[in-house]
């Protein structure tokens, strides 16, 4: 039997982290994703951006908020179900109050094998639905050839001063 091909492969960390240096992000507010772990790891070992670590979502948006207002350039990393826990605080701090709130989230739980739709995971399958529901604009990257979404992402969050999202469909590597 043939092992199936994957849909989503991992982004390169260091590429991931040559893109977001380029946006001079300043800090990187993170809840633990498995997806971007490896990522997190070296932003934990360097000076710049500076990492954030912060219990929860909701907590995460108000952080970026705070230093978006203090004159920072900040970004979230977060998982997927992180989305579903603080959609309130979304709709208040960066729908409502026009913060730029960009975002790297994780697919959680996603079987890089199958399709998003295709996916056993309701976290999987109904985030880009949630994020329709809401209007936040959102890119995936499915592999290495999509590493410009990030970029896409924080200049629409910037523009439209509100939330974007850059879909992680893999586990970074």
């Amino acid at each position: 039997m043939a092992t199936p091909q994957p849909v989503a492969t991992g982004v390169d960390s260091d590429a991931v982290i040559a893109e977001v240096n380029k946006l001079g992000i300043t800090h990187v507010i993170c809840i633990p994703d498995s997806f971007q772990r490896i990522v997190i790891a070296k932003w934990a070992d360097m000076d710049s951006p500076k990492l954030v670590r912060a219990c929860t979502e909701d907590e995460g948006v108000g952080i970026n908020a705070g230093l978006y207002m203090g004159g920072m350039k900040p970004m979230m990393c977060i998982q997927n179900n992180g989305i579903f826990a603080s959609i309130n605080t979304l709709k208040a701090i960066a729908l409502d109050a026009k913060v730029p709130t960009f975002m790297m989230v994780g697919q959680f739980q996603r079987d890089v094998n199958k399709v998003i739709e295709e996916n056993k995971s309701r976290a999987v399958r109904m985030l880009e639905p949630t994020l329709e529901a809401w209007s936040i604009p959102y890119w995936r990257i499915e592999g290495p050839d999509d590493i410009g979404a990030i970029k896409l992402a924080y200049e629409r969050a910037q523009q439209d001063l509100g939330p974007a999202v850059a879909i992680i469909g893999a586990p970074t590597t």
